[in-house]
């Protein structure tokens, strides 16, 4: 997996090589880590292969203490890059940090609002039509959501759209939302934030992610035998893709083809019999075998 250092300050993780175009997130803190951007990258990667894209996935991250943050991400975002790329704001990093990369962003306009409500609107749509085709609909489901605001507002609202009842919860953590036994548990506020142990405690359900990589690889196969299906995140949460790659900025334009495609994706794979993650991989990975000489090495689960 090729890393460039544009500064003494950062690094660019890029998925695979040959590809014309990349993108992923970009994070500041102390000190990020290269294994977790490449498995950042990699999620990015199987979204785009899940809908037909000759894209790679990236990940970007700037280590400076918190005195020198603001020039070490000026630094950045004023460095020459030697590819087309994308980035979503993530943790640590302001919308309006980096001009000259948000001026230079090939992706669709609309992904760039200051308050991320667009790619929020299309995460959430994602999530909707994926648990919709996994249960053949929504009416009558009970669904709790994890994370903070105002991502939970926005999922739940979404969700209370579809037909399904959403739990009212004191408080929105991975162990309340467990708690409150519902058919649909929406999780993404981590990477790895359910593991077997977590996932041993919830009864049949179906987990719909709405962030990367929310559920280890131990946690899915527990859930598995429990009667929990966790359905693939880097088709879940693939709508702002969808929207990146078309010229349109008719948002609930938008919002309808992206639910219809992954609400399509996820009937397609349901009924593996390893389960709608690893079909998912498997499909991804067909596309990318059409491009790519030899399949990256590892499958994106925490």
């Amino acid at each position: 997996m090729p890393v460039v250092r544009p500064t003494s300050d950062s690094f660019v993780v890029v998925d695979l090589e040959g590809a014309d175009r990349c993108d992923g997130v970009v994070r500041w803190a102390k000190k990020i880590l290269l294994d977790g951007a490449r498995s950042l990258a990699r999620s990015r990667t199987y979204a785009w292969a899940s809908i037909g894209e000759q894209i790679s996935g990236a990940s970007v991250g700037i280590s400076a203490p918190p005195e020198d943050r603001d020039e070490a991400i000026a630094a950045f975002d004023r460095a020459p890059c030697e590819f087309a790329l994308g980035l979503d704001i993530g943790k640590g990093v302001n919308p309006g940090d980096l001009p000259v990369r948000t001026a230079a962003d090939w992706r669709n306009p609309l992904l760039n609002d200051d308050d991320g409500a667009a790619r929020l609107a299309l995460v959430s749509a994602g999530a909707v039509a994926a648990a919709a085709a996994q249960l053949g609909g929504l009416h009558d489901s009970t669904v709790a959501v994890e994370g903070p605001p105002p991502a939970i507002n926005a999922l739940g609202t979404a969700f209370a759209g579809s037909g399904a009842e959403v739990l009212e919860l004191d408080e929105h953590s991975l162990s309340a939302v467990i708690a409150a036994r519902p058919d649909v548990l929406v999780l993404g506020s981590a990477v790895g934030l359910l593991d077997h142990v977590g996932a041993a405690t919830i009864e049949p359900a179906v987990i719909v992610p709405w962030g990367p990589m929310p559920v280890t690889t131990r946690a899915v196969a527990v859930a598995r035998r429990n009667g929990v299906e966790v359905l693939p995140d880097f088709v879940t949460t693939v709508g702002p893709l969808i929207a990146a790659v078309d010229s349109s900025t008719d948002l609930v334009g938008l919002i309808d083809v992206a639910g219809q495609r992954i609400g399509g994706i996820i009937e397609e794979v349901r009924d593996h019999p390893e389960g709608p993650l690893v079909g998912a991989a498997i499909r991804a990975e067909e596309f990318l075998s059409t491009w790519q000489a030899q399949l990256p090495f590892g499958r994106p689960i925490a």
